[in-house]
């Protein structure tokens, strides 16, 4: 991902939270959830099929392509794990964790989430 990645992975991860809990997803679902307008959504969602991210049928629902639901997935155990660190391991308020394991999930290292993902096992063993 290119320029804006932070906001394309946020689209992404939506997608694939659309996809589990509705079943498909829908441009009007994406921008209530994120609280965007439909034309931002479209943009997105054109960056995302030129990525080989999405699919989308003419004037239809979107797809996550295996690679987009891969990466999709990829973002949303950074999130899981970010936030059940920052609630479990440092008492931080649901609340807080949220937000702040979305910023963090963006911008960390490979190594860092690594060594918080262990941390974040051995703490519930």
């Amino acid at each position: 991902m290119e320029k804006s990645s932070e906001s394309l992975e946020m689209y992404l991860e939506t997608m694939y939270l659309l996809e589990l809990t509705v079943g498909k997803i829908r441009c009007v679902d994406i921008a209530k959830q994120m609280h965007v307008s439909k034309p931002s959504v479209n943009k997105a969602v054109n960056v995302l099929k030129e990525q080989g991210y999405l699919t989308q049928e003419t004037y239809g629902n979107v797809h996550l392509t295996e690679s987009g639901r891969n990466k999709a997935m990829k973002i949303y155990e950074r999130h899981t794990i970010l936030s059940c660190y920052l609630e479990e391991v440092l008492n931080i308020s649901h609340d807080t964790a949220e937000n702040d394991a979305c910023k963090m999930e963006h911008i960390l290292s490979e190594e860092t989430f690594n060594k918080i993902k262990e941390i974040v096992k051995n703490s519930q063993q």
